[in-house]
């Protein structure tokens, strides 16, 4: 269960693809500053063709690494009131990430040592 509601679930303020150091910061409207991968947000593309559907394995599954134009991102799309979707400099833009899945994907170190979210 998510320990928000939809109604007060911390939304996107601003980010930052921040070039040098391969990462993705989010300000959110509680004023945490997630910071996110470009890495680990590309093997975690939610997508029917890097994840997978219908019980069938995405293209991710059977992959080792990835290239650097796999792992670039140009920008992010709005979607709605609720995503974001990255836009890889390999041209792939079909991952929608939540807003919840980005908060709990987080990785600065106070969210690390929470651990993972239920």
């Amino acid at each position: 269960m998510s320990q928000y509601s939809q109604y007060d679930h911390p939304t996107p303020t601003a980010f930052l693809l921040d070039e040098e150091n391969r990462q993705l910061i989010i300000t959110w409207s509680d004023e945490h500053e997630s910071i996110h991968g470009w890495e680990n947000v590309r093997w975690a593309c939610p997508c029917a063709w890097c994840a997978g559907e219908g019980g069938l394995p995405g293209m991710l599954a059977s992959k080792q690494s990835l290239s650097d134009e796999e792992t670039t991102l140009v920008n992010l799309q709005p979607v709605g009131r609720y995503g974001l979707t990255p836009i890889w400099e390999d041209g792939h833009k079909t991952g929608i990430y939540t807003y919840e899945k980005l908060r709990a994907m987080c990785e600065c170190d106070e969210c690390r040592k929470k651990g993972p979210k239920r």
